[in-house]
């Protein structure tokens, strides 16, 4: 059905997502991340296509096609589109790749959990992508992180820095049933 595109996960239903190989596109790492990285586990770990699907989006992200593949993937979409359940942001000509393909696709809404919010070339990039009414951008924290700028939404993981923060139990939730990240309505605290 895509060709850049996955259909969703036990987590986020139905909605498709965009993702890359962990780590090499991960800036913002943070040591938590380091010693607990979902994608260590599951899908991309048991499944070497899933794998492979990932490294090709990776260069496919990187070439000057991309914005055009991308919006040609997304014709298929109905609503939404999660990126990352796998990789991050990991350059300023690739955000801006996606502002690009936002303000293209202004009838479908973009979701981002980041931790590229802690490399300072890319906070401002990052700024620029969540003013677009299309496109909700969280800054990632853990217990690590420290807090995130005063401008972004926060989802933490087990709890925020800051107050109020909706709980999502993971292991009960489906974001496609609920939807309250994809509104940007507030502050999230993830809790396994």
């Amino acid at each position: 059905m895509f060709q850049l595109l996955s259909i969703g996960n036990k987590h986020l239903g139905l909605i498709p997502h965009f993702s890359l190989p962990r780590g090499v596109t991960c800036p913002g790492m943070s040591e938590w991340c380091r010693q607990n990285c979902y994608c260590r586990r599951g899908r991309q770990v048991a499944f070497q296509r899933v794998k492979d699907h990932y490294w090709r989006n990776y260069e496919v992200s990187q070439s000057d096609d991309f914005v055009e593949l991308m919006c040609e993937d997304l014709k298929k979409v109905p609503k939404f589109v999660r990126l990352h359940t796998s990789g991050d942001f990991y350059s300023a000509e690739y955000i801006r790749s996606w502002y690009e393909i936002a303000k293209k696709n202004r009838r479908i809404t973009f979701l981002a959990y980041t931790k590229s919010w802690r490399v300072p070339e890319l906070a401002n990039e990052l700024r620029e992508l969540a003013k677009l009414k299309n496109f909700v951008v969280y800054a990632s924290t853990d217990e690590t992180t420290g807090p995130p700028p005063e401008d972004m939404l926060e989802a933490g993981v087990k709890k925020t820095y800051k107050k109020p923060a909706k709980a999502c139990v993971k292991r009960k939730a489906i974001c496609s049933s609920c939807l309250y990240c994809f509104k940007g309505k507030g502050n999230v605290a993830f809790v396994f």
